[in-house]
């Protein structure tokens, strides 16, 4: 009798085993993030998991997320906008920085960073700015709706240019330690987009 249950015993744990290395297999090979297609397809990109997708507030919006994605309704988030738009990179880089006020007066041109680097032979301007953020409740910056300034608000964005793409816009916008949770993830986004 002994025998049969140390049998049996072996048994159950060789089967557990076996499934719990396939569910591990499984969580390691999770799928991955919201494909993103832009310029008819010419551009891809692939959200990361952190970020939900969510109906856009703006009509000029093709994308719109929030993250992180795993975040209770009291929990502060960041908004993410992803859009088409014309204008001079300086010009949308100017207009950023606009959407911002510094606690101690300076210029905000002066506390952002910038850099720029190639992907799939795009060029990506990459911006990140820290301040008060100048929060048009209307949805947008030119939906003329009542301005809240936000205390230690972030924005990291991004302008990839291509001669047949035309110009995308992608903007992380939310709470300074929010935006820093999502800075590598977005960045690695960037970094990995396809021109097929």
């Amino acid at each position: 009798m002994l025998k049969n249950f140390l049998r049996l015993s072996a048994t159950l744990l060789a089967a557990y085993s076996l499934i719990a290395n396939g569910l591990i297999e499984h969580a390691a090979a999770a799928p991955e993030g919201v494909p993103i297609a832009l310029a008819n397809g010419k551009l891809q990109l692939t959200a990361p998991q952190s970020w939900q997708q969510v109906a856009a507030k703006s009509r000029i919006v093709q994308y719109e997320f929030r993250a992180p994605s795993d975040a209770k309704e009291d929990e502060p988030t960041a908004r993410i906008t992803i859009m088409g738009a014309g204008g001079s990179v300086e010009a949308n880089i100017d207009r950023w920085y606009g959407q911002f006020e510094q606690p101690d007066g300076q210029a905000t041109r002066d506390k952002a960073k910038r850099e720029s680097f190639e992907v799939a032979g795009l060029k990506v301007h990459w911006v990140d700015i820290p301040g008060k953020f100048k929060d048009s409740m209307g949805a947008g910056p030119f939906s003329g709706g009542k301005v809240v300034l936000r205390e230690n608000y972030r924005m990291l964005g991004a302008i990839i240019a291509g001669p047949d793409q035309g110009q995308y816009f992608i903007k992380i916008t939310g709470p300074e330690e929010v935006v820093e949770s999502l800075a590598a993830d977005f960045k690695k986004m960037l970094k990995e987009l396809q021109v097929p």
